[in-house]
């Protein structure tokens, strides 16, 4: 899982192939395989080339190797066999357990289908099987599966007499009220005599000697809580403990301390015109005070997710910085897989997420005791010299305590953004805490020359691992859901692209499955992690520019998810506060001019229509019209009205028209058609069928 920059470690950057020969101050002699020649290569340039995401040709890669973990031998000749048969059997018991091949509800039926043979000292119980197991996770070891040899067990005063001595010591050895030993015996032994009387005399109490009830009110009367409630704790920790020192680490990347604490003093953003408080996170290397790494929250306390990252910036590499922050004047190069880690005993650090991110990578995490400053003495100070040195004299400080800070209107006075608080942090953290000279007791130098010239003569490499892709997605934070879209994925109000995710959109279409996946994200929004279930592996996508450059956010710098969060619920409360009431009116008049217009076309339309019937000349049954004014009827076109006994296959050429009795009609004058006292309906039943012809 990790490499070090060691002999015999070999890497690739881009198509070439180097092995690392040795280490020459901060340059490393190393063997070029792909031309069969040595160079010198600088350590920065290869942590920047760890470091590369852009171009593939720069970035680095590790040659994975995998080394079997080979057993530890122990020194057994200070053992007899028996003591050694005890340890082998109690271990060939617990092995299932510590190998994970039992599990905690099958060990009852174990225990009882162990074999008898098999037995350390011919009994097996639980109780026994979870001491085995507590005492070989100590230390891994068998050593401590040996029975330990023990002195006399027990007191010549009996227990009956002792039950009586303890309640009395504890007693009177809490209350603060004082009661002379004398006077503490004369009780014992009053209250012995009393309970003597209802025993029989073969069972009677022996009442000890005053010299014996002293000499054990001395051995088990522990003062401490009446000295506390008289003293205070700091005075009775201090007459019971004495002054105890810190058990410091002694090599390089041994012990590394991290801690929190708000910053002194307030920072704004320019665009939104809101005044933030910001918390800082902080780790360094306990063995040489270099600092490892920081991250800066927007809360009240941080949570899993913000220890994780700050872990996460400890271990990379530090490159680019002169880069983005060109006012820092040194170097920093602390970075590397911890053996340890030492938090603060506080309920906030307490996380589960934590813990199983560091047995992840074989990070032993410790936590201080409670009300126990002094075991991580060492980032509660440099906190306070941070703060000290950085922040309290920015304009817009808010002081170590109201005294000093009087009248004085932070919020008013506040001038300094999130770039400048970065830029800030970076000079007080390399120029004047790690090239710094460091007068203490503990580290005597500049914790940047103390950390290399430990790590060259301890020959201490610090480990980073095979991809850095990895790491951060072990110590992403969040994970949600999302649809993949043509334009990426949208999460908090922004888009995120990527030619991979590209890719796994169009094969998820093209197989017909789903196109909701799962997204991993960090505190750091500018990269997300997308899950592949086909290859079974992550793929990165970017966030876009175009909402950035909206919110005037600068990619360059870590965007923090409460800042981006922050930002699309302002949108989102922007948004719900608009007054839209003019909306639903103007729909209305849209609405008005459409049903005017379409009364208004009506209008027009019954105009056009009266117009052109105007201009036609209707026939009328009661009035009648002039024939030349109905053009589509000529002179040689005649009706003849037939009837049934008339032979309907000939018609005669004539223009008078012949009722049933043979009678002629006289027809109509050309240009005059006078219809007068005409039954209709009496001529409609005499007249049949009739056919239309042309003569």
């Amino acid at each position: 899982m990790f490499a070090e920059l060691k002999y015999g470690t070999q890497f690739r950057i881009g198509t070439t192939e180097y092995e690392v020969l040795r280490q020459r101050d901060q340059e490393l002699e190393v063997l070029n395989l792909t031309y069969d020649t040595k160079e010198l290569l600088s350590i920065q340039d290869i942590l920047a080339a760890y470091n590369e995401k852009n171009q593939s040709d720069k970035r680095l890669f590790f040659k994975q190797e995998i080394r079997e973990r080979s057993d530890i031998e122990y020194d057994l000749t200070d053992y007899s066999k028996e003591e050694k048969d005890v340890m082998n059997k109690r271990y060939l018991v617990i092995e299932p357990i510590i190998k994970g091949q039992l599990r905690p509800s099958g060990i009852k039926s174990y225990i009882e289908n162990y074999p008898e043979e098999l037995k350390p000292n011919g009994n097996l119980s639980l109780a026994s099987i979870y001491r085995w197991v507590k005492l070989w996770y100590k230390r891994e070891c068998k050593l401590d599966l040996i029975p330990q040899k023990t002195g006399p067990k027990g007191h010549r005063v009996s227990n009956d007499v002792m039950k009586e001595v303890s309640t009395i010591i504890f007693k009177y050895g809490k209350q603060v009220e004082y009661i002379t030993v004398r006077d503490q015996y004369n009780i014992l032994e009053s209250q012995l005599i009393d309970t003597n009387v209802t025993r029989e005399d073969n069972d009677k109490l022996h009442v000890i000697s005053e010299s014996t009830f002293r000499r054990l009110q001395k051995k088990y009367d522990d003062s401490y809580e009446r000295d506390k409630e008289i003293l205070g704790r700091s005075q009775a920790d201090l007459k019971h403990n004495g002054v105890r020192s810190t058990n410091r680490a002694t090599r390089p990347l041994e012990v590394m301390e991290l801690d929190w604490t708000p910053v002194d003093t307030l920072i704004v953003d320019f665009d939104l015109d809101e005044k933030f408080r910001p918390v800082l996170m902080y780790g360094m290397d306990q063995a040489t005070d270099e600092p490892m790494g920081f991250n800066f929250i927007f809360k009240e306390q941080p949570d899993a997710g913000d220890w994780k990252q700050l872990i996460l910036h400890c271990i990379l590499p530090k490159t680019g910085i002169k880069e983005k922050y060109p006012k820092v004047e040194k170097e920093w190069t602390a970075y590397g897989v911890p053996q340890s880690i030492l938090l603060d005993n506080a309920k906030v650090n307490d996380a589960k997420e934590v813990a199983e991110v560091c047995a992840a990578l074989n990070i032993g995490l410790r936590y201080a005791e409670v009300e126990a400053g002094h075991q991580k003495g060492a980032v509660e100070q440099a906190l306070g010299n941070l703060n000290h040195k950085a922040f309290q004299g920015l304009v817009g400080s808010l002081f170590s305590n109201t005294d000093e800070k009087g009248k004085y209107d932070a919020e008013a006075k506040a001038t300094v953004d999130i770039k400048g608080l970065y830029h800030i942090a970076h000079i007080a953290i390399v120029d004047l805490v790690a090239n710094n000279f460091n007068r203490g007791e503990n580290v005597k130098g500049a914790p940047e020359n103390v950390w290399r010239t430990a790590l060259r003569e301890m020959k201490v490499h610090p480990r980073l691992p095979y991809k850095r892709e990895y790491l951060e997605l072990i110590f992403s934070t969040t994970s949600t859901t999302r649809v993949i879209v043509p334009r990426g994925i949208e999460l908090m109000g922004h888009f995120y692209f990527s030619d991979e995710l590209n890719d796994l959109r169009k094969r998820l279409e093209r197989e017909g499955k789903s196109r909701t996946v799962c997204v991993r994200h960090g505190s750091d929004m500018r990269v997300i992690y997308v899950k592949d279930e086909f290859n079974k592996r992550y793929i990165e996508a970017y966030i876009k520019d175009g909402g950035l450059v909206k919110k005037k956010i600068d990619k360059d710098y870590p965007i923090h998810a409460e800042l981006l969060s922050y930002l699309t619920n302002k949108d989102g409360k922007a948004f719900n506060n608009f007054d839209s009431s003019h909306l639903g009116r103007a729909r209305l008049a849209i609405e008005e001019i459409q049903e005017e217009c379409r009364q208004e076309y009506k209008g027009v339309k019954r105009r056009k229509r009266s117009e052109q019937a105007a201009r036609e000349t209707i026939a009328s049954a009661t009035e009648g019209v002039p024939s030349a004014e109905i053009p589509s009827i000529e002179e040689s076109i005649t009706i003849q009205i037939l009837s049934d006994s008339c032979d309907k296959n000939g018609l005669s050429s004539s223009k008078s028209v012949k009722n049933n009795n043979d009678s002629i009609l006289a027809g109509p004058i050309p240009g005059e058609l006078c219809v007068d006292h005409v039954d209709l309906d009496k001529l409609a039943e005499e007249w049949g069928t009739s056919r239309k012809g042309i003569l």
